[in-house]
């Protein structure tokens, strides 16, 4: 049934019913409402302002779920809009809580959003610090929420690292314009030359937390190594042969060196993985690998030549000559008189003279100051030797262990995140015991951006399964649980926040098929989003709901159902899977926000007509800012039909 944009006919019907569209607007493309009641939707209180103050404002508002948040790190400050909270004392926690619990509102956490990731990553790569400091920032959310809520999520950013969307997910996702790649005769885009040209992995050394990136379109300059009949590299003194040429201007033998692409690290990875299935290696690693080999080589080539045992053996050999001399010339000298010294300032005999003539000269005065001399340089060059090949060894040791510690920064930094959200867990599973909340504290990861490693589903589904796998691990090593207690306790204290206009945002990159329009192409994509929801659902990833709309480019935080996001088909989904906290998140809009998703979650509002009959006006801007209250009632707050009952026994509607 439509109605007059300006006007409702009859005393039950206003802008938030079922059904409602307005005639000859932009909304007659709304898709049909989903069915929550005010009692399930939630809202974001404004993190950057006091959240006493706004669980009032959101109350009077007829939220019955409240998100709290925060935005500031470390020291807070209330002047700069940089909460924290720990700016709140304990009589401020008890007073949200008892404001919460006296209008039966459900509260939630979330915990700063200056938290960038949980992996330590910063501008200078991965530090112990950075994830600390991210951990405890975790905590104090968790620790407030034990305080002011009875369980429930404390929502965590993650956005731990960037890497190539097209890479990772294949040709439906794009990082870059389409029009960037080249097609073949179909129509599609090649695999291999969107990676030749535009790819950029990162790696790291786990030892540092070094970041090293790797550019799929550079070529590489590598010697042609010399293979033996089953493909392996020919071997000398422990180092790889290389084939050789001889240069046609000079007639000099050297080396062969190829220029190899991308496509050769890519088969040697699959070959290395065959002969090496304990340790893989990614295209990415064996890129850094093989340039870290020829370094590895050269000083491993110069510590044989420093350090070679025949050169130090035939330095020693001469030295002990020398001694052997010194100590007969100190004998002679001493027995001649000073005036009849210049008698024996002769020519030492020719094999000494020749020995010591490779470091002094054999004419400079008494044998013995000739001896000095050549004993000095001789023990110089045999401690350079000694050195060089100790400092060469070491530096080739170096490599090979950076060589053996080089992995993906997604193996490294999911490592990471899972601890520190299972640690997050754990202290959220103690707060809840602690201060024996209605339900559990959980931590939720939730997914964000398409840039960054964690917003696709799928990477959001690893770090909460790695993650609870971390935690029943403490908990059966160091805590002494059995493994499915572990299990369990790990479950229920570590879900997942999923965020649908987040995922929604993943619209820009998706390439869809150019052979399909625009409105088949937005139809795969939901499909594809809707069937990775339920994936999660399924597999008990979810358990707290972020509902905010947009157009497929940011997040925006259009009303629900202002935007393209596919809300309502969302909600059907996991409602199948019993997921309880769905929460709006405003933006500038605010309590706007909250109306829209009763509306757009088919929540209608109930009244008492006035003359004239109910323009939108009437029940939009009447809502709030007015010094009379609202004149009509909305879901769970409306009259109940069987109680109330008029003197004629007619009931209510």
């Amino acid at each position: 049934m439509l109605y007059d944009n300006n006007s409702y006919k009859g005393a039950y019907f206003s802008g938030m019913d079922r059904g409602y569209t307005p005639v000859g607007d932009v909304l007659d493309t709304v898709p049909e409402l989903a069915s929550l009641s005010p009692a399930e939707i939630g809202i974001s209180a404004p993190p950057m302002q006091n959240q006493l103050e706004a669980v009032q404002a959101k109350i009077r508002q007829g939220a019955k779920r409240i998100e709290l948040g925060f935005t500031g790190r470390g020291k807070g400050s209330m002047g700069q809009s940089a909460t924290t909270p720990e700016m709140y004392g304990l009589e401020e926690r008890r007073d949200i809580k008892q404001l919460a619990e006296w209008n039966k509102v459900v509260l939630s956490t979330h915990a700063t959003v200056a938290i960038g990731n949980v992996s330590g990553l910063t501008e200078q790569g991965f530090t112990e610090m950075a994830r600390e400091q991210a951990f405890n920032e975790i905590r104090r959310a968790v620790d407030f929420a034990a305080d002011v809520t009875q369980g429930g999520p404390v929502v965590v950013h993650t956005g731990e690292f960037q890497r190539p969307i097209y890479d990772e997910y294949g040709p439906d996702f794009m990082l870059y314009p389409a029009e960037s790649y080249g097609k073949d005769k179909y129509g599609k885009y090649d695999p291999e030359e969107v990676r030749k040209k535009k790819s950029v992995f990162h790696i790291v050394d786990q030892r540092t937390g070094q970041i090293i990136p790797v550019r799929t379109d550079q070529p590489v300059q590598l010697p042609k190594w010399k293979l033996d009949e089953n493909g392996n590299y020919v071997m000398k003194n422990g180092l790889r042969e290389a084939e050789t040429v001889v240069d046609p201007e000079t007639g000099l033998e050297k080396y062969k060196i190829e220029t190899k692409y991308w496509d050769y690290f890519v088969d040697l990875s699959r070959k290395w993985n065959e002969k090496h299935p304990g340790t893989p290696k990614t295209p990415e690693v064996m890129y850094h690998f093989e340039q870290l080999e020829i370094q590895r080589l050269q000083y491993d080539a110069l510590s044989h030549f420093y350090g070679g045992i025949q050169r130090v053996e035939e330095t020693e050999k001469n030295l002990g000559k020398i001694n052997n001399a010194l100590e007969f010339y100190e004998r002679l000298e001493k027995n001649v008189p000073p005036e009849e010294r210049w008698k024996i300032e002769t020519p030492l005999p020719s094999e000494l003279r020749g020995l010591v003539g490779n470091y002094v000269s054999p004419d400079m005065g008494l044998p013995s100051d000739v001896l000095k001399q050549a004993k000095k340089q001789l023990e110089g060059q045999l401690q350079h030797l000694k050195l060089g090949a100790l400092t060469y060894t070491q530096q080739a040791e170096n490599i090979r262990q950076t060589q053996e510690n080089l992995k993906t920064i997604k193996d490294y930094a999911v490592q990471k995140s899972a601890d520190t959200i299972a640690r997050a867990g754990l202290f959220a599973m103690q707060k809840s015991q602690q201060m024996q909340t209605k339900e559990p504290i959980y931590v939720a990861p939730e997914n964000i951006f398409p840039e960054s490693y964690g917003s696709h589903p799928q990477e959001l589904k690893k770090l909460i399964l790695e993650s609870r796998k971390s935690m029943a691990e403490q908990l059966n090593r160091m805590h002494g649980y059995e493994q499915k207690t572990a299990e369990r306790l790990a479950e229920d204290h570590i879900k997942a926040t999923f965020d649908i206009g987040h995922g929604y945002t993943w619209r820009k990159y998706y390439a869809g098929d150019p052979g399909k329009s625009i409105a088949e192409n937005d139809a795969n994509f939901k499909r594809w989003l809707l069937n990775q929801v339920e994936d999660l659902a399924k597999a008990g990833i979810i358990g707290n709901v972020h509902v905010s709309d947009n157009f497929g480019y940011e997040d925006e935080h259009v009303d629900p159902g202002m935007g393209r996001a596919p809300i309502k088909e969302f909600i059907e989904k996991i409602k199948k899977y019993g997921v309880g906290h769905v929460i709006v998140e405003p933006a500038h809009q605010d309590y706007r926000a909250l109306l829209g998703g009763w509306r757009h979650f088919g929540s209608s509002i109930y009244g008492l007509s006035r003359p004239g009959g109910d323009t939108w006006s009437d029940v939009w801007r009447g809502y709030f800012g007015q010094t009379a209250s609202p004149y009509f009632t909305y879901g769970e707050a409306a009259p109940d039909p069987e109680s109330w009952v008029l003197w004629s026994g007619t009931k209510m509607e």
